[in-house]
């Protein structure tokens, strides 16, 4: 089969449509409201994900202030929150220490559902690189049930060995709990992004199959991951003939930081459809 009629499921218009963009484009060394939602906004760019790293001084869930600017800034340039991630660097999922872990749980409840509030259906959560444990296992399951009425989706982001996370999600077997699979975090037994392989990038993202959620794209190259698409060795044509073949109804968020300046990486994030369309020479995906 062809790769433009496998691709027949997916057009560059709902790509467009469901292309996101997270705040990590901006830098997360600043604080995030209306000045930076209004640079989103300028570079075409309409649905995001708001980081939780670096908290406060990126964005802090417990300002009231930030997060009503931040609601009012997007509801005034018709920007959607489609998803929030976590606090991440240095947020210990895997304590042994059970009143340690209970704060932790507290507190990631507490984001969830200030995510909500934004308008998010995912909140992204990131366990770690290495993987999760028994402890992780735990903190998933009383996070789960304390936002049991809750709409919002929970995610557990993979880190090297995408087989991990995905055995983590399927153990736990709640329909409110899926996959984030970054595309720039995987590693094989020979230390290569499988992402950037022929044929094993569509295999590895077919095989997460329904339990994936939500996706972090940007593209990698040998110094690393995060950075602009096509900026990099990713094999774009195999993720977007995946997606629609594992029946993936989710998010195309970009989540690439600022590797020359913001505005650069905005305007590659928001050129990616056409861009797409011009590398692969087809005229209507």
């Amino acid at each position: 089969m062809s790769y433009e009629k496998s691709c027949a499921g997916i057009n560059a218009g709902q790509i467009s449509r469901r292309m996101g963009c997270s705040t990590l484009a901006l830098g997360i060394t600043e604080r995030f409201g209306a000045r930076k939602i209004s640079m989103i906004r300028a570079a075409g760019i309409t649905r995001l994900e708001i980081c939780g790293y670096n908290p406060p001084s990126h964005f802090d869930f417990h300002n009231p202030a930030q997060v009503s600017e931040i609601k009012a800034e997007c509801r005034k340039q018709d920007v959607s929150i489609v998803s929030v991630h976590g606090p991440g660097i240095g947020f210990i999922y895997d304590t042994p220490y059970e009143e340690l872990r209970k704060a932790i749980v507290k507190e990631l409840t507490f984001c969830a559902r200030v995510a909500e509030e934004m308008g998010a259906s995912v909140f992204v959560t990131h366990i770690g690189m290495a993987g999760p444990d028994t402890c992780s296992e735990r903190t998933m399951i009383d996070l789960l049930e304390k936002l049991c009425d809750s709409a919002i989706r929970i995610t557990v982001e993979n880190g090297v060995e995408l087989g991990v996370f995905a055995d983590f999600v399927n153990r736990i077997g709640s329909d409110n709990l899926g996959m984030v699979v970054d595309i720039g975090h995987t590693r094989d037994s020979e230390g290569v992004n499988p992402f950037t392989k022929k044929n094993r990038a569509y295999e590895l993202m077919v095989g997460c199959g329904q339990r994936l959620f939500h996706v972090h794209l940007h593209d990698f190259a040998d110094t690393g991951d995060h950075h602009p698409p096509f900026d990099g060795n990713i094999r774009w044509e195999e993720i977007f003939r995946a997606l629609p073949d594992m029946g993936y109804e989710g998010e195309f968020m970009f989540e690439a930081a600022p590797k020359i300046s913001v505005e650069d990486t905005l305007r590659k994030i928001a050129a990616f459809p056409q861009q797409f369309v011009n590398r692969y020479g087809l005229k209507n995906l």
